[in-house]
């Protein structure tokens, strides 16, 4: 078994609960407080992942993902912070860092992510997500009229197979979203999803709502076959939600009309992230996107806040 390294930058106490958490799954492990050291160390060493937190003492952790995007693009980097990430969003789109989780973090999340960033491989299959199958079924989608009967129907077999789904609502609200932007924006019918109007998939064309559990959790995925999503697409829409969010909160002040400045766009994937538990975008440029979310049935309904992580895997084309 190959015995993977892992290079933590923090400088709380915190950091050596990573540090366990990483070294008890068989990583090797080494500790960093700041960016200069951390920059001396990748200079000195080889690594397979470095897991920063975002606020450095004297350092900006914004630079050092900078330097390692620069001079060590192989190296994936996954950043902790204790702060509500739409507070510095736009430094996370700036930099187009793809992999923020909140602390405390969740051994089998971080973990999970860990190992996909690494090796590169089983990134796609929501079996991959789900440790210990038992079972995975999945309903096919070839028009928009089809979405909300996959939904119920994907609701109904979660139930039956004995997990509490005490927010239903809220559970269709986010795959509702999800579905109707792999159905109309992955085929190019942007148009028609702003209209409202009913499509139809042409021949050959089709989106997949996947759906799994174990003995103790269950997970959905809705996955298209175009690939037309990316890392900074992603990153943009969630920027412009927030932006959007600002602004509705500047017009109940003011009382100014900001009807001109407010869309539709990203509010699929902001809901994942505000609303869901456990998720994954994984991304194969004109190939495919998935969307993951895995549930907690222990949380309340079923469905637990994901406290605003965020969870990209990008696969890159093969050389």
């Amino acid at each position: 078994m190959i015995m993977h390294r892992v290079l933590i930058v923090d400088y709380s106490e915190y950091k050596d609960t990573i540090a366990s958490l990483f070294s008890g799954s068989g990583y090797r492990v080494d500790l960093c407080e700041s960016a200069f050291d951390t920059m001396k160390k990748l200079n000195a060493e080889e690594y397979d992942l470095v897991v920063s937190e975002v606020e450095l003492p004297g350092d900006n952790a914004f630079d050092l993902y900078h330097y390692i995007s620069a001079n060590y693009p192989y190296i994936p980097v996954i950043m902790t912070t204790e702060k509500n990430i739409d507070t510095f969003f736009d430094m996370i789109f700036e930099q187009g860092i793809g992999n923020v989780l909140c602390k405390p973090v969740r051994k089998d999340e971080i973990l999970n992510l860990a190992e996909k960033l690494i090796a590169k491989k089983n990134v796609f299959g929501i079996h991959n997500y789900i440790a210990g199958t038992i079972e995975t079924k999945k309903i096919r989608i070839t028009g928009s009229r089809q979405i909300k009967s996959a939904i119920n129907a994907v609701i109904d077999q979660i139930q039956a197979w004995g997990f509490p789904v005490g927010n239903r609502n809220t559970m269709s609200l986010i795959l509702n979203e999800i579905a109707i932007n792999a159905v109309y924006h992955s085929h190019g019918l942007t148009h028609e999803k702003k209209e409202r109007i009913p499509v139809r998939l042409r021949d050959g064309e089709y989106v997949d709502m996947f759906f799994a559990r174990s003995a103790d959790r269950y997970g959905i995925a809705i996955d298209d076959y175009n690939g037309i999503l990316t890392k900074m697409k992603v990153l943009d829409s969630i920027n412009r939600v927030i932006e959007q969010n600002e602004l509705l909160i500047l017009a109940s002040e003011s009382g100014s009309d900001v009807t001109d400045y407010i869309s539709e766009t990203g509010r699929g994937i902001d809901l994942v992230r505000k609303l869901a538990g456990e998720y994954y975008i994984i991304i194969q440029k004109n190939v495919r996107t998935e969307i993951i979310i895995l549930f907690d049935p222990k949380a309340a309904g079923g469905v637990k806040p994901s406290q605003s992580s965020l969870k990209i895997i990008e696969v890159l084309p093969k050389d």
